[in-house]
């Protein structure tokens, strides 16, 4: 286990990447406490999804607040689908057991980073693809149900799959994309995998109060920050960060 330093300064950290990304931050948060701090890995999803319960993505939400508040019937399905399937992928992740979720849990790491990467890859650019303001309330109950399922299974939110295919297959413009995933997650949308994981596993109050907060307060700077910066280096270093964590879990 790491000194009450680390723990902040992990919370500092990933919050601000989560809100640049869009994203809750969960994969790099399971990734560091497993790599780092020495839990085991359904420990550090079910701390994760623990922490999240609480509303940790507000202040990146807050910032994107114009985007936000046109997306409200997407975001209210959004948060029922997801909600609702994250059980089912927490019920999965303890039949599965602990070594085979952590290899599944490197290889989805690089999938999200190949769905990134591979438009800059192919030549096309952002100013030159026609996206969207908006996509059909369908599409995002689909995605809810998937993302949760994914989410309880791994321990992460829904920004980390919701916004690359929100972007990449859907064509919406990224500030919608980051404010919807964002807004997804400040309700507690995890909850019906924590149901799973606090019957499984002891949950380590103090340590999500401590990684809670300190999310809370560097995501917004994140959110900002994230705005400002090109589509192109967003997808670059966000692949490149999730690929580089992958090969540290598989070697």
């Amino acid at each position: 286990m790491c000194e009450l330093y680390i723990y902040i300064f992990l919370g500092l950290t990933i919050g601000y990447v989560g809100g640049y990304a869009g994203i809750g931050g969960g994969p790099f948060l399971v990734s560091f406490l497993v790599l780092i701090c020495g839990f085991s890995q359904l420990e550090s999803q079910g701390n994760v999804l623990t922490m999240m319960l609480g509303p940790m993505s507000l202040l990146g939400v807050v910032s994107l607040y114009d985007y936000v508040k046109q997306q409200w019937l997407n975001i209210a399905i959004g948060v029922i689908s997801y909600c609702t399937f994250s059980y089912i992928g927490a019920v999965v992740a303890f039949l599965i057991g602990e070594q085979d979720i952590k290899l599944l849990f490197a290889l989805i790491l690089i999938l999200i980073a190949f769905i990134q990467i591979v438009p800059i890859l192919r030549g096309k650019t952002y100013n030159s693809i026609k996206y969207r303001d908006s996509i059909s309330w369908l599409w995002i109950l689909i995605l809810g149900a998937l993302t949760g399922t994914v989410g309880g299974l791994f321990g992460i939110g829904a920004g980390v799959l919701m916004v690359p295919v929100l972007i990449g297959i859907f064509k919406l413009k990224k500030e919608f994309a980051r404010a919807l995933s964002l807004a997804i997650l400040v309700p507690p949308v995890s909850y019906g995998a924590y149901i799973k994981y606090n019957l499984e596993i002891t949950i380590d109050w103090n340590l999500v109060l401590i990684l809670f907060f300190s999310y809370f307060v560097a995501n917004y700077f994140g959110a900002k920050a994230g705005t400002e910066a090109s589509n192109k280096h967003f997808k670059i270093t966000y692949s490149l960060v999730l690929v580089g964590i992958a090969i540290v879990y598989l070697f």
